[in-house]
């Protein structure tokens, strides 16, 4: 209800609205990348693509995983996974665990917290065990959920 009594009157904000705008505020809307070519998505006019909230951060998912961590000094130390070091292990199980933690940490650092579990782990190996499909599921703050395909190469034994 509004104050009549100030110059600046003051409203209460109905809670569905509130709800929508945290939503909002943490799923933002970002320009959508092709992992395939390693650059942004566009349009014929050359101008960018924009995905919506949920999209742009399962696309910051799947571009986490696929971040070797430590790799880029323009990204804090909490971006990206440990690949190189998980690779390291003795066997598949063992380097399987590393990744299931890694990638966990990874995505539940997410700056926005918009990350809230990752669970239902799934390798597929390729390649005579070089490379790695990892795919997870991934929880938002608000329980809905998206599952993330990332493929890793490298030097595994096992």
């Amino acid at each position: 209800m509004a104050t009549t009594n100030n110059l600046f009157p003051v409203f209460d904000v109905p809670s569905a609205l509130a709800e929508d705008v945290q939503q909002q505020q943490k799923f933002k809307p970002a320009p959508l990348w092709d992992v395939e070519k390693g650059d942004f998505t566009f349009n014929g006019a050359r101008q960018p693509v924009y995905g919506g909230g949920y999209e742009a951060w399962a696309l910051w998912c799947t571009k986490t995983i696929l971040t070797q961590r430590w790799a880029c000094a323009g990204y804090s130390s909490n971006a990206g996974i440990e690949a190189d070091e998980a690779f390291k292990e003795p066997d598949r199980k063992a380097i399987e665990s590393a990744f299931e933690r890694t990638v966990s940490e990874a995505l539940l650092a997410d700056p926005m917290g918009r990350t809230r579990t990752v669970r239902d782990f799934e390798f597929r190996w390729r390649g005579g065990g070089d490379g790695l499909d990892i795919i997870c599921s991934v929880y938002g703050y608000d329980g809905q959920s998206e599952r993330i395909t990332a493929s890793i190469q490298g030097t595994a034994r096992g």
